[in-house]
C-alpha cells in the first residue's frame, strides 16, 4: 500500500497522540483500561480518533507498567492507521513529548487527545484541525456559563473574573507539530510545568484559538464521571 500524500486538501498529515498514562488518583481504579461497556475508554477513544480521515498515525502513550496490558488489549484491533504504544513520563507533558517523538515527519500536525474523554467526534476533530491549519494552534472548549472566582489556598475569594472571557478548555487540541515540539523543548529548559498543551504553546508567545463545542465531551475524573460515561454509552441515560 502506498503512503498517503503529505500535504494538500484531504491529506493524511495529522499524527495523533492519545494520552493514557495518568494514575487515576481521584478515580480509585484505572479509568482507561477498565471496561465501560464491553470495551474500555482506551479502545473507544482509539476507534473514534482513528476514524478522523486526515490521520496518518497514532501514538498511544500509557504508563510504563501498563505497556504489556496495552499491547494485549490493542493488538487485536483492526484500525485504518498504524499505532505505536509508548511509555509515558512522570508528568502529562512528558507523556505528550514521548508521543511527539514517535511521529513521522509526514505528520505536519499533532492532534493531542486525553483517553479519559471517550466522546470526541470526527466532526469536532475536523473543526479544530481546520482552525489549526490556518492559525497553527487550536483547542476545543466552551465559554463558561458559571460565575468564576479566583481564590487563595484557604478558599477565600481573591477576585471575580469576567465570565465572558473565561473558557473551559478540553481536548482534542491540534498544533503544527514543529510548533508543539519547540514549545515543549523550551518548557523543559525552563523547568516549568504546563497543565495542557495549549498552555505550553502560549508560553512561547504563540496564540491559541479556542473552538467552541456544545456537544458532550466530558472527562472521566471521578467515579461519578465514569458511571455517567458508562450509562451514556449503554443508552441508559441521555443529556
Amino acid at each position: 500500500m502506498s503512503d498517503p500524500p503529505a500535504s494538500g486538501t484531504g491529506a493524511r498529515n495529522v499524527g495523533a497522540i492519545l494520552v493514557a498514562a495518568g494514575r487515576s488518583r481521584r478515580m480509585g481504579f484505572d479509568k482507561i483500561f477498565r471496561p465501560l461497556t464491553t470495551r474500555s475508554a482506551l479502545e473507544l477513544c482509539l476507534e473514534r480518533v482513528s476514524a478522523f480521515p486526515r490521520l496518518s498515525e497514532i501514538a498511544v502513550v500509557v504508563a510504563r507498567q501498563r505497556l504489556e496490558d496495552a499491547h494485549r488489549l490493542l493488538s487485536p484491533l483492526a484500525l485504518p492507521v498504524p499505532i505505536r504504544i509508548v511509555a509515558g513520563g512522570e508528568e502529562r507533558q512528558d507523556s505528550v513529548v514521548a508521543g511527539l517523538e514517535t511521529l513521522s515527519p509526514r505528520s505536519e500536525f499533532a492532534l493531542v487527545h486525553d483517553a479519559a474523554r471517550p466522546f470526541a467526534t470526527v466532526e469536532l476533530m475536523e473543526a479544530i484541525f481546520t482552525v489549526a491549519q490556518r492559525e497553527g494552534a487550536a483547542a476545543c472548549g466552551n465559554p463558561s456559563s458559571d460565575t468564576v472566582k479566583e481564590a487563595d489556598e484557604q478558599g477565600k475569594v481573591v477576585a471575580t473574573l469576567d465570565r465572558r472571557r473565561v473558557w473551559n478548555v478540553q481536548t482534542p487540541q491540534v498544533f503544527r507539530r514543529e510548533l508543539l515540539q519547540e514549545a515543549y523543548r523550551r518548557l523543559r529548559e525552563s523547568g516549568k510545568i504546563a497543565t495542557d498543551d495549549a498552555a505550553a504553546v502560549e508560553a512561547i508567545g504563540h496564540p491559541v484559538r479556542l473552538v467552541a463545542y456544545s456537544g458532550f465531551n466530558g472527562k472521566m475524573t471521578r467515579p461519578e464521571d465514569w458511571e455517567l460515561a458508562r450509562q451514556l454509552l449503554l443508552g441508559k441515560r441521555v443529556l
